[in-house]
């Protein structure tokens, strides 16, 4: 090599904040990192036509930039949240097939009995806005990936903070679009307030959203997103040649529940968040964390090529006045254990403003300030000779 790896992070800071193809926009995340990241990995470490996995996809960033990038996509997550999100990234379609459906919809609008929706969701929504979503949750099949795009449009633009007047830009009361307070939080902040839900029609909301994004044409018709637990064994699809690149963000150390942030999501999904959160990875031991990395790194090793590389972005956690460092752990505790060898970590520090948990107040002392990559080789990698070189005024 020529070059430092802590000349890595230089590149993607020079990347306008709201660098990215506005697909990306679809849904905001927690813990998502911003588009450039992994664009900068895909550009230095694998070639056009090559495979990038992504094992914890999220909203799909990995999958999203890989794709624009000409590489086949590829991604998975235990959270079906998540994978209807990574799916869309994976493979969007055509703007004709959404205006088509858009249209059949809107041939034939309908309301439905709501006396079963829980209460909690009730009192989020106008009572005629409500009878227009659940009707429109019937519609959407998920295996469809119109119906797909549809539905994550939807999921993005659900719960969104006020405008300026003050009135809601999504279809409940206003709260933060990342994520959703907890329902008795909600319930006495809309008594204190006296706030009432907006009167929308979920339609034309749907379609005013839809007309924002601009669809791009998948790379590859091999681009796929599937549901997983990575603690078990990858059923990697037939279609793909093995990963050049693996670049993902494991959950982090006991920070988060991430389905019961998005409860109000998971209800619009037919997907109970508690159910969800019982299935996914939590804890705050390190040893229990170390060992499912340890986990997920047999299990990705097998579908990565020999020459090929991993690179995990792991954000430190602060308990107390002591800052643990993921990345520093996983490679001392976990990376001996295969036969990839450890090229570097890169640091890579975040402005606390930027991060979406700051409006956690006095509680984001937790949220991670430093994210740290660990880049892992195959036992026949070669590091490029060069740095990529990016035109950021491209997204």
């Amino acid at each position: 090599m020529r070059y430092r790896l802590s000349d890595l992070p230089s590149i993607w800071r020079r990347a306008p904040r709201r660098w990215g193809h506005v697909l990306h926009s679809l849904c905001s995340y927690m813990a998502m990192f911003p588009p450039a990241l992994p664009r900068v990995f895909i550009e230095w470490l694998t070639d056009r036509g090559d495979v990038v996995y992504d094992p914890f996809s999220g909203r799909g960033t990995t999958i999203l930039e890989a794709s624009l990038s000409g590489r086949i996509a590829a991604g998975s997550d235990a959270n079906p949240l998540a994978w209807i999100l990574s799916a869309v990234k994976a493979s969007p379609p055509t703007e004709a097939a959404v205006d088509e459906r858009l249209r059949d919809l809107h041939a034939s609008p309908g309301e439905v009995d709501v006396d079963d929706v829980p209460d909690e969701i009730r009192m989020l929504f106008n009572s005629r806005t409500l009878r227009q979503l659940v009707w429109l949750r019937e519609q959407l099949r998920t295996e469809s990936p119109v119906d797909r795009f549809l539905l994550g449009t939807l999921i993005g633009g659900l719960h969104a903070n006020a405008n300026v007047d003050g009135r809601p830009r999504g279809l409940t009361v206003a709260m933060p679009n990342t994520f959703a307070m907890s329902p008795g939080y909600v319930r006495g902040y809309i008594a204190t307030h006296r706030l009432c839900p907006p009167k929308k029609d979920v339609l034309s909301f749907l379609m005013d959203r839809v007309r924002r994004f601009r669809l791009p044409l998948p790379s590859s018709a091999a681009n796929q997103a599937w549901i997983h637990d990575i603690r078990s064994p990858i059923a990697w699809p037939r279609a793909l040649a093995r990963a050049k690149l693996i670049f993902t963000s494991p959950p982090y150390l006991g920070v988060m529940r991430y389905a019961k942030l998005n409860w109000i999501r998971h209800w619009l999904i037919r997907t109970d968040h508690r159910e969800v959160d019982e299935g996914l990875f939590s804890s705050g031991s390190s040893q229990k964390y170390l060992s499912f990395i340890r986990a997920a790194l047999a299990q990705c090793r097998p579908v990565l090529r020999d020459d090929g590389f991993l690179c995990l972005v792991l954000g430190d956690v602060r308990r107390g006045d002591t800052n643990i460092r993921l990345g520093e752990l996983v490679a001392a505790g976990c990376v001996g254990e295969t036969d990839l060898r450890l090229i570097g970590i890169v640091e890579d520090r975040l402005p606390v403003e930027h991060k979406v948990s700051r409006i956690w107040g006095s509680k984001k002392g937790r949220a991670t300030k430093t994210d740290r990559i660990l880049i892992l080789a195959g036992p026949r990698a070669r590091m490029p000779r060069r740095l990529p070189a990016l035109n950021w005024a491209v997204c």
